[in-house]
């Protein structure tokens, strides 16, 4: 039987290049977004290997309504990808409250609700990948809500690592910096030479370095940025 991966914001960026990624290594891939039209996509470049369901990872019905229908399938879920998130940089008193939900609920909460259901239908030898950010290490100026969901993927990464190992479930935190995606626009400009931005595919290669470890390994978390930053 074919290992099966579950990634989440498939539909562009990283979590698109993850699924190629891990199509490449043999995985079939379950791919979850709120963008049917960039899912089909997906679909249409990948082929068999992958599939798809709309949905929207900040609303707790609408995961388990994904990952009842995964259970279904008698899957052998070996690996759940956390990537979906949104992002929006500015002081915090010109946010709306609107925004800040927005934000907590898809990078923290779509998190927790994702991994909730996934741990239902894992077994031992499983992973568990969050990709978070560089601000989840330190503050950023102007990122005051963004530093707040990704901590929070953290702290909640760091203690149910703790639970999930006595079931041979390792999670892993990766902290990516400036990556070149559509989350840097008009609105959200990147402070700095564009041109030094991480590429998805350095992200999708770190993925695949903690997919091809050994089960008895623990990586805890993973910290890259490009060379025009520091963290």
């Amino acid at each position: 039987m074919s290992k099966t991966a579950v990634v989440t914001g498939a539909s562009q960026g990283v979590g698109l290049e993850i699924c190629r990624r891990l199509i490449s290594l043999g995985w079939q891939v379950i791919g979850i977004a709120r963008s049917e039209k960039g899912l089909a996509a997906a679909k249409q470049e990948l082929g068999d290997q992958f599939s798809f369901y709309t949905a929207d990872v900040s609303k707790a019905a609408s995961v388990q309504n994904v990952f009842a229908t995964i259970a279904k399938q008698k899957v052998e879920l070996q690996l759940l990808v956390n990537n979906a998130a949104v992002f929006k940089m500015k002081p915090l008193t010109d946010f709306l409250s609107a925004e800040v939900e927005q934000m907590i609920d898809t990078n923290l909460k779509g998190t927790i609700f994702s991994t909730m259901e996934a741990l239902k239908i894992m077994r031992s030898g499983a992973r568990i990948v969050n990709i978070a950010s560089v601000s989840a290490t330190h503050g950023i100026k102007n990122q005051a809500v963004y530093c707040a969901s990704k901590y929070g993927v953290d702290g909640f990464s760091e203690a149910l690592n703790q639970e999930t190992i006595e079931r041979g479930i390792s999670l892993t935190t990766i902290c990516p910096g400036g990556i070149d995606t559509p989350l840097w626009n008009a609105s959200n400009p990147y402070p700095g030479d564009k041109s030094r931005l991480l590429g998805p595919s350095e992200v999708a290669n770190a993925g695949a370095y903690v997919v091809g470890l050994l089960q008895r390994v623990v990586l805890k978390k993973m910290t890259l940025f490009p060379d025009n930053e520091w963290h």
